[in-house]
């Protein structure tokens, strides 16, 4: 699990077809009301696909995948395939394909992302690290925001850091704490804090009154570059030294 990246991603899409009412195992009460997001599943050669319809309308198509590079993680989020990249390999790309599911182009050719990583020491990884899974951004792409936000919690003795992209539809979490890792946030946290990170971003409001999802959204809205509402208090800035 650890030297390895994970990626929660998520695409609008077209009206999906063959879709089927997903299995609500509990509540979740992160959300302000039960119809922000539906969940529905594909099925497609014996396998299911995740599919949601929010409440205003849109519909989203939910994968996740496991990643041994940043560059690996930068493709995993690629929608369409341009010229440049017709040699890669594009998992995402092939999924939607596979399923007949039409991805929705909207000047972005990436998905919303979510990174995660699980580290030994969170205070060994430098912060242009850190910046570049939080931009999904691969070993050769150029920095251009020379700090990174974030917050960050204890438990145990044990750190977890949320980090927001800079105007590139996705953030980050890393964390040092293993039991958070494995049962908390992949199974739960992933999809759950993109699909409140997706709402915020199309709609510019939150669908939750929970503390930790407002306390994102406000990290999130620090760097937008249109958006002037965050509160300064409830992030922390560090400087990236370029190696």
């Amino acid at each position: 699990m650890k030297n390895q990246y994970f990626s929660e991603v998520c695409v609008p899409i077209q009206i999906p077809y063959g879709f089927r009412p997903a299995k609500k195992e509990r509540s979740d009460f992160t959300f302000d009301r039960e119809d922000r997001f539906i969940d529905y599943r594909i099925e497609k050669d014996g396998q299911d696909y995740d599919v949601s319809l929010d409440d205003n309308g849109q519909w989203f198509f939910f994968t996740s995948f496991v990643r041994d590079s940043l560059d690996e993680l930068k493709l995993s989020r690629q929608i369409f395939r341009p010229p440049y990249l017709k040699n890669e390999e594009l998992p995402l790309v092939d999924f939607m394909e596979n399923v007949n599911i039409r991805p929705i182009y909207e000047g972005h050719d990436k998905a919303y992302g979510h990174s995660f990583a699980l580290l030994d020491n969170l205070s060994s990884v430098p912060a242009f690290r850190q910046a570049r899974l939080a931009n999904y951004d691969g070993s050769d792409d150029p920095t251009i925001v020379k700090k990174i936000h974030y917050i960050q919690n204890e438990y145990s003795g044990k750190s977890t850091r949320f980090i927001s992209g800079f105007e590139t539809r996705s953030f980050a979490t890393i964390t040092e704490n293993e039991y958070y890792a494995r049962e908390i946030h992949l199974p739960n946290n992933a999809r759950t804090y993109l699909k409140l990170f997706v709402y915020f971003s199309r709609y510019g409001t939150l669908p939750s009154q929970q503390m930790m999802p407002r306390f994102l959204a406000n990290l999130w809205a620090s760097a937008q570059s249109l958006n002037t509402a965050a509160n300064p208090a409830l992030y922390k800035q560090q400087t990236i030294d370029m190696p």
